[in-house]
């Protein structure tokens, strides 16, 4: 999701926009998924550094994603839409300019899980010990793990906290690539995935089911291909107007409600209850897998501090 507190700042945006031939481009992305440079060139009938030049106005918008392939013929640029919607705020109140702090989490970093089959855990190099087995979960090589997944259950991070005494939190938001998790591959396979801060439930986002229809961008070569290869990105923003997940109202929970004080703990867990109406588990996906949408590609992606 893109959002602008208000119209003024999306000069880049508009001019990205401004184009048929860019245009052209994210409609492609969207009915294909993924493209690479030289598609572009065939499909609209321009030259290559043409085409470069447009796809360097879409990346500079935040409207795509630009990774690189290694392939038959070489390295290559693939590219993929960056977001899903964009909103502006003709509306927003006029504040004082704040001050965003950003924090990556790797997913192996988690500080609590409660974790049930099928489920695992796996880096860039291996599996850590065995499928189906949630014991694996407590291995000191998690720490570098690129890709989780579970039925059911949770994961909790810490997330941190950089409020001090003389400045005020206006919003917390969090960003991660994720999946259902179905047993063996389904492409339908709803999930009812839930967000907490601090034990207090934010909401829920349902994926639609497991991504395999072809590898994702940052997979290993050795990564089965017939298991989930790639999430979608998705945006938790909570301020005091409530919750959003990808631009979408879910809950009256609002910022203040979590009571988050300079000095104290943040925990943030992604969990599927056990009596979830649609439990279809989640894969999360970080470093080294998926479509890596962000230049992170982990969990938590920032903390907003109002200074």
């Amino acid at each position: 999701m893109i959002y602008l507190k208000d119209f003024k700042q999306g000069k880049l945006l508009y001019e990205a926009l401004d184009s048929e031939v860019r245009l052209g481009i994210l409609e492609e992305l969207l009915r294909e998924g993924e493209l690479n440079l030289a598609y572009f060139a065939k499909k609209f009938n321009v030259s290559n550094g043409a085409i470069t030049a447009h796809i360097k106005k879409l990346y500079e918008a935040g409207l795509i994603e630009i990774n690189t392939s290694s392939g038959i013929r070489g390295t290559q640029k693939i590219c993929c839409l960056a977001t899903d919607k964009i909103i502006i705020d003709f509306l927003n109140r006029p504040q004082s300019e704040g001050k965003i702090e950003s924090a990556a989490i790797d997913i192996g970093h988690y500080v609590g899980y409660e974790i049930h089959p099928t489920c695992g855990i796996v880096t860039r190099e291996k599996v850590i010990g065995r499928f189906d087995d949630p014991a694996c979960f407590s291995y000191p090589d998690r720490i570098r793990a690129g890709l989780l997944w579970l039925s059911w259950g949770y994961v909790e991070y810490l997330v941190p906290n950089y409020l001090t005494e003389d400045t005020q939190l206006v919003e917390l938001q969090f960003s991660m690539e994720i999946a259902s998790e179905a047993p063996g591959y389904s492409a339908y396979y709803p999930s009812d995935i839930h967000f907490a801060v601090n034990g207090h439930t934010l909401g829920y986002y349902t994926s639609k089911g497991e991504n395999n229809d072809r590898a994702g961008t940052c997979n290993p070569q050795w990564w089965y291909g017939n298991l989930g290869q790639y999430g979608k990105k998705i945006l938790i923003a909570v301020n005091e107007e409530g919750t959003y997940i990808c631009g979408i109202k879910v809950s009256e929970q609002k910022l203040s409600d979590l009571e988050i004080k300079a000095g104290e703990q943040i925990k943030f867990r992604i969990f599927v209850p056990e009596d979830a109406v649609h439990r279809g588990g989640f894969s999360l996906f970080g470093k080294g897998f998926g479509r890596a949408l962000s230049a992170n590609n982990a969990p938590i992606d920032h903390v907003r501090v109002l200074m």
